[in-house]
């Protein structure tokens, strides 16, 4: 079960949530062996014309080893894959807080579809379906519609008879967003009707010798290239030691192969220490989540991070504001200012600096991209484990913020579920 959910009608992502219920899922590691093979998945800037954008997308789609991904305004990060033996082309969030691929159907003649690439199963001699139907309710937006089976194709690899959702209906939630779907990397215990991850199904047909890969996410809007990495780390992108994490159970009883869940101590602004809710209940979670733009944290915990810095709107002082400082496992990870700020545009047209601060409705804290730009993250879902390292130096220092559209107010969602036809 996922969520999905918008802060911002045209570009903030605040992807998914807490699972309601899921069933256990045990992955089987019997293939983990050398991982020396690197895909590379390439983040541009979105300042490029869309035309030129597309012709990237289309022609890095079919070489061999990467395929384009946009960094759209620092907020989302999707790329293109292909579905079917005609090598149909979409774009999705790579969203490691989901682990279903869904993309519009055809027939689908939802608003929020009209503007999106729509897949045409009639054009595949590979398809295949039982209309098995699917239907996912995210916080706000909901898609509904069937599973289908082809080979879908990402950075240059095809895994066969790959289950996926075809969207004959999607909410007016996704009306604006500039990708096609959804390209979930998490584990098959949160997918919807249990569809096998392409990530797994990559492994299993010894396309990947393990479930790996790692993210760089850019942050630098005029020659910044992020990139998501499947296969081993590449050490072109950081520098020192790989720290790694285990998965732990958000909840007691609970499985570690869910989402990409660890533990932490706490949150420092600069050397002073946050109070934490979590800290008086014991334990801190955390999910480390590329589909979610900003850092999610209980309410009070993300107004007591704000009410400890002082940043002006017009963005002056920004050199001047402290460092956000993650205490996890005794370590301590500082995110500068020029990773967790964010320009946006208001209601009038002007430019606004904000943090990356998102109030949430649960006890349990997510670190989305306004976290990871700041490291070179790793996710072993093989090993069940995150790992974070330090930029390489020429990645490590973005020289201006990136610009937001309009938005309107950030809008939280509530406790999602999602809902089959059948229930």
């Amino acid at each position: 079960m996922n969520r999905f959910l918008f802060a911002s009608v045209s570009s903030i992502v605040l992807s998914q949530a807490v699972v309601v219920q899921a069933n256990n899922y045990a992955y089987s590691d019997d293939q983990a062996a050398d991982t020396s093979k690197r895909i590379h998945v390439q983040l541009f800037d979105p300042d490029s014309k869309p035309e030129l954008m597309a012709s990237q997308l289309a022609a890095e789609a079919t070489s061999k080893d990467q395929v384009d991904l946009t960094d759209q305004q620092n907020t989302q990060y999707y790329g293109a894959f292909m579905i079917g033996s005609d090598q149909q082309k979409f774009t999705g969030i790579l969203d490691t807080g989901s682990s279903n691929i869904w993309i519009p159907d055809k027939s689908c003649r939802s608003q929020a579809c009209r503007e999106k690439a729509k897949f045409d199963s009639s054009a595949s001699t590979t398809f295949q379906t039982n209309n098995e139907p699917l239907s996912i309710q995210y916080g706000t937006g909901s898609m509904q519609g069937s599973v289908g089976y082809d080979t879908v194709t990402f950075a240059g690899m095809s895994v066969s008879d790959q289950g996926f959702g075809l969207a004959q209906e999607l909410s007016n939630d996704f009306l604006n967003s500039p990708f096609d779907g959804i390209f979930g990397l998490a584990y098959r215990s949160i997918a919807s009707d249990q569809v096998t991850p392409w990530l797994d199904n990559a492994v299993a047909q010894g396309l990947l010798p393990k479930a790996m890969f790692s993210f760089y996410l850019s942050n630098t809007p005029t020659d910044g290239t992020g990139r998501l990495i499947l296969g081993e780390p590449d050490p072109d992108y950081y520098q020192g030691d790989i720290t790694w994490h285990s998965l732990e159970p958000l909840e007691t009883g609970g499985p570690a192969d869910f989402y990409y869940n660890i533990v932490f101590d706490g949150i420092g602004v600069d050397s002073t220490s946050i109070p934490l809710t979590c800290q008086s209940e014991g334990t801190c979670h955390a999910i480390v989540d590329s589909g979610t733009s900003l850092i999610v944290g209980p309410s009070q915990d993300i107004a007591n991070i704000q009410n400890s810095l002082n940043l002006n709107p017009d963005c002056s002082n920004l050199d001047d504001q402290p460092d956000l400082v993650f205490n996890i496992g005794g370590i301590e990870y500082a995110v500068p200012p020029r990773f967790y700020v964010v320009k946006q545009m208001d209601w009038w047209g002007q430019e606004q600096c904000v943090a990356g601060l998102s109030q949430g409705g649960e006890d349990f804290w997510i670190f989305g991209d306004a976290f990871m730009r700041g490291f070179y993250v790793i996710f072993d879902k093989t090993d069940s484990k995150v790992g974070l390292a330090t930029l390489a130096d020429s990645l490590n220092n973005p020289q201006s913020l990136r610009v937001l559209p309009p938005a309107q107010k950030h809008k939280h969602k509530r406790h999602p579920k999602n809902k089959h036809p059948r229930d």
